[in-house]
């Protein structure tokens, strides 16, 4: 079952229905998929919140700020539902500048910003170069929506200076699905009505433990927007499994989205872990094909010669033709992309 399925469904919706809501995917890496949204949904969604969040684990109240395009797509709405079950209030000022975001800041004094992770940390840096109270910032940052390397998570928290969570949903289901471990770059999955198979895209056979697969999901409640060995393109290194259909795993990206010449089983979100752990490098970048060589682009405002080269050696392993790293100056790349890695030069993006 893939997207494509999914856009095909004609759902039957009664003047008795329990749907709640009308969303849609995020379409980022595609055309969005449209899908109602039941009580029995959301019951689901917050079974799993219940699990996620016991009242011990994080301080309740306080103002959230959510950084997320409300409408049709669905990540707003269960972002709001996370927070607020945790007692928060939630503020969504919506996709707007920069510049108004942080003006909101020392108004609202929101004690938890939640993005993806390359959304906060543009406006973090942002923040930082500001003329504005840095006294007030937020105490806890929540990201999902994209991979987040265990480097761009201690960027994070040095720049807002503050605690970085991080959690795992699809759109086509809700999130978080998944939460952060005692080891904060593996997730242990947290909806037991979300059957999950990590599956070799080659030989369509079950991965073993340390290897790297697609994720599949397969909905065990009554929806219907009912997902049956769902292709999700989420890539997924199985550590171990909590029990049958319910992984710890690592995030890796998506299958669709990669880097041209990277070796196969290295993925952006590796890179991007190889680049920002260089105090010397800034934390945008992006990597172009020319001619016969990979060339990565950096902002920073230091030197090529201030980079470790223990860094360019790494890079070197990472690629299966010559790469370049070329030092940028800070703004100089562009800021549209919103999430790691580039469609595979050939391949649909769905």
């Amino acid at each position: 079952m893939t997207k494509e399925h999914l856009r095909e469904m004609n759902y039957k919706i009664g003047s008795n229905s329990d749907v709640m809501h009308w969303f849609s995917s995020s379409g980022t890496t595609g055309l969005p998929v449209v899908y109602p949204w039941t009580y029995q949904d959301e019951e689901c969604a917050l079974r799993s919140l219940k699990r996620i969040h016991p009242k011990e684990k994080f301080s309740r109240g306080g103002s959230a700020l959510i950084i997320a395009p409300t409408g049709l797509p669905s990540m707003w709405a269960h972002m709001h539902r996370q927070l607020s079950f945790m007692g928060y209030a939630t503020v969504f000022p919506g996709i707007d500048s920069p510049k108004r975001l942080l003006n909101l800041i020392p108004h609202i004094k929101p004690t938890l910003l939640m993005s993806l992770p390359l959304a906060l940390t543009r406006l973090g840096e942002l923040w930082q170069f500001s003329g504005g109270d840095h006294s007030v910032h937020p105490e806890t940052i929540f990201v999902a929506g994209d991979v987040l390397s265990p480097a761009r998570r201690d960027r994070l928290s040095s720049i807002w200076n503050a605690q970085v969570h991080n959690f795992y949903g699809i759109s086509e289901i809700f999130g978080p699905l998944a939460a952060e471990t005692e080891d904060p770059s593996t997730f242990a999955w947290q909806a037991p009505e979300v059957h999950v198979e990590i599956l070799d895209p080659v030989t369509m056979k079950p991965v073993n433990e340390g290897n790297t697969g697609v994720a599949i999901f397969t909905t065990l409640w009554e929806r219907p927007a009912q997902l049956i060995r769902y292709w999700s393109g989420d890539l997924f290194k199985l550590v171990s499994w909590l029990a049958p259909g319910q992984p710890r795993f690592i995030a890796k990206g998506r299958q669709q989205i990669s880097l041209p010449g990277i070796k196969n089983g290295t993925y952006p979100v590796d890179i991007d872990q190889i680049l920002l752990s260089d105090s010397s490098l800034g934390t945008e970048w992006t990597a172009e094909l020319q001619s016969d060589r990979v060339t990565i682009f950096c902002e920073s405002t230091n030197s090529i010669e201030e980079v470790c080269p223990q860094t360019l050696q790494l890079l070197e392993n990472s690629f299966s033709i010559p790469v370049h790293l070329q030092i940028v100056s800070p703004g100089y790349l562009d800021r549209s992309r919103q999430k790691l890695g580039l469609p595979n030069l050939g391949e649909t993006t769905e």
